[in-house]
This record gives C-alpha cells, structure tokens and sequence, in this order.
C-alpha cells in the first residue's frame, strides 16, 4: 500500500466517524512519521492490543505488573557463579515475539553487532580476527541489567510514538527497570540501544587500523595495536551509558597464545577451544573402550540427554569448522550409538 491509500482511507474513516479536519491532520502527521520508518502505526494502547491479537484486559495486565509474568530462575555461568534467567510465560512471549518481528527488526543497527540478528551467526564474529597479531576481549558488566527502561521509552518516542504506546511497549519488553535475560526482545533492544556506542569504538578503530566487532556484552578487538589505549577509550564511551567493563574478564592473547573469540579459536582456522574438543576426545574414548552402559554409569547420566548433548556440540564444532575430519569421523560414531540404542529400545 502507497502513503496516499493509506491517507484516503484514513480520511475516508474518519470523515463517517464525522472527525474534523483537525483530528485527520493532527493523527496523519503523526502516522505519516512512523510510515516513513517502515514502523507499525500503533494510535493508542488499545490499538496496540488489536495488533497484537489479545484482549485489552490482558495485555494491560501485563504491562501494569510484569513481574506475574515471568518464570524466573538461574543456570550456571561457564567459569565460576549463576546466571539470572527471566523467561516470559507463552502469551507475552507471543506478544514479544510480534513486537520483535513487527517492530524491532525495523531499526538498524550497527555493522559490528554480530548477535542475535537475522542471516548472521558466530561464525560472522570470529572470522574478522582470524591470524591477527594480537586480539583483545572485553567484557561488559551486567550488561543487560543496565540496559534500563528508560533507554527503551526513549527509543520508542524518538522513533515517533505516542507517550502511552511507548510506555506501553517499553513495560512489555522490561522487567523490574532493565531488559529481561530469557525475553525474545532483549537481545535486538540492546543491539539497538547499543548502536551509537559501536559507531564511536568502530570509527576510533578504523583511525587505528583495528579490527572491532560486538557480541551481546563481549566485545573483540584484534591487530596490532595498543591495549591501554582501546581499553581506556572503551572505558570513557561505556561510562557515558552508564556501563563498566568487568575486569576480571578482559584478554589479551597475542600470536603464539590460544586466541579465542566467543568461545572459539582463531588463530589459524575457526575451532572450538582446545579444552572443549579434548574433552569431546576423551568422551569417545571412553564410550569405546568400556561400551556405552559403563561410561554411562560411570559419569551418572542418562542416555539420551548424554548422546543428544555430545551430538550437539560435535555438530557445533562441524558449524565452526565444517573440515573437521577428527570431528566428522566423532559424528559417525555418535550416530551409530544413537541409531543402535533406539533399535535396542524397540527391541
């Protein structure tokens, strides 16, 4: 549909509603920002919840007490601690999933962000600093819990929308002040809010001739540069949002060190981290000198959550690094045992 469709039938509407000319110009201006935005024109609150598909009763609910609407619970973090999760229960995680795909997939974002966006994947992040001379990680502190409500509110006014559908599209996306870890639209929000911190460490890098990219809160530089001094500009741009780095995290790896990148290494060839494929390795050697019951016994798992992880992560590490005959001749094996424990199970 073309602006001037959209207008006439606007008027049409409004002229059988006996809507003055006022109102057509004043409602028009303000739909004609959004359409311009290839944004969603949301009126009103109530407008919203029809777009959304859910009776007015609920999503006011929501909006008004979003803590009722959460599952709220922690895993273990990779190295040391718990990770906070509020996963949303299935209606506002359909209602976010639409505002996802309606809405946040609409803004841009920088080049560098790597995560969580569409027709992009880790392997986007890692390549840029494969064989570098030295790689640099940085890791935001908390980084979702400082990504407040307010920063949302704002995005949605500056964006063109009416106070009460921002206030209302923010409570939707937050819990208690900040982006939820567990929600669909967190991960495009911070992108999103992220964006003109990027462009200010991406220009400063271009100057310096570094390589930068973003992921969620973990941050990579790589080249051969000065430290300090990427560290203590990062430093000063993360300050402005309210933001820190989390010292205990940062790397430096230089040429002859295990460089990694989110988890994956790149000194020469993209591959999963030494430690994780040794453990793989050792996994398969066990399963095949004792048999798959012993091992199983041995370590106390269950079968098929076992298989179906190991499974995975050589499936992972083929992602990666889809030459990976070590890891290809793992993946026969670990079908073999898969296919030959369901014909067991029927037997």
């Amino acid at each position: 549909m073309e602006w001037i469709e959209y207008e006439l039938k606007f008027v049409d509407a409004a002229k059988k509603k006996q809507k003055s000319k006022k109102y057509c110009d004043q409602w028009l201006g303000y739909a004609k920002k959004l359409w311009n935005c290839d944004l969603p024109i949301i009126f009103t609150q109530n407008h919203l919840c029809a777009l959304l598909g859910y009776e007015p009763i609920y999503v006011y609910a929501v909006s008004n007490s979003p803590h009722n609407f959460y599952h709220c619970y922690q895993i273990p973090k990779k190295n040391v601690g718990k990770r906070n999760i509020s996963e949303p229960l299935p209606n506002l995680k359909e209602i976010q999933r639409w505002i996802l795909e309606n809405v946040l997939y609409k803004f841009e974002v920088s080049p560098y962000a790597k995560a969580y966006i569409k027709g992009k994947s880790i392997k986007d992040n890692v390549r840029f600093h494969r064989r570098q001379k030295k790689v640099l990680s940085l890791d935001i502190k908390d980084f979702y819990n400082h990504l407040t409500d307010w920063m949302v509110y704002q995005l949605f006014i500056e964006a063109g929308y009416s106070e009460s559908v921002a206030m209302m599209l923010t409570n939707l996306c937050c819990l208690e002040g900040s982006l939820p870890q567990g929600a669909p639209t967190s991960a495009a929000l911070s992108n999103i809010l992220m964006k003109n911190f990027d462009y200010k460490i991406g220009e400063f890098c271009k100057m310096s001739k570094i390589r930068f990219t973003r992921y969620a809160d973990d941050m990579t530089f790589s080249g051969d540069f000065n430290e300090a001094k990427v560290i203590s500009f990062v430093k000063k741009n993360l300050k402005e949002l309210q933001l820190s780095i989390n010292e205990a995290k940062t790397r430096v790896r230089k040429q002859g060190q295990q460089q990694e990148v989110t988890g994956v290494v790149v000194n020469y060839k993209p591959q999963l981290a030494k430690s994780v494929r040794k453990d793989i390795r050792k996994d398969l050697y066990y399963i095949n000198k004792y048999g798959l019951q012993s091992h199983l016994k041995y370590i106390q798992e269950e079968r098929s959550k076992y298989l179906e992880h190991l499974f995975g992560l050589i499936n992972y590490a083929l992602f990666i690094n889809p030459d990976d005959e070590e890891m290809k001749s793992y993946k026969a094996n670990i079908k073999y045992l898969m296919k030959k424990e369901t014909l067991n199970e029927i037997k």
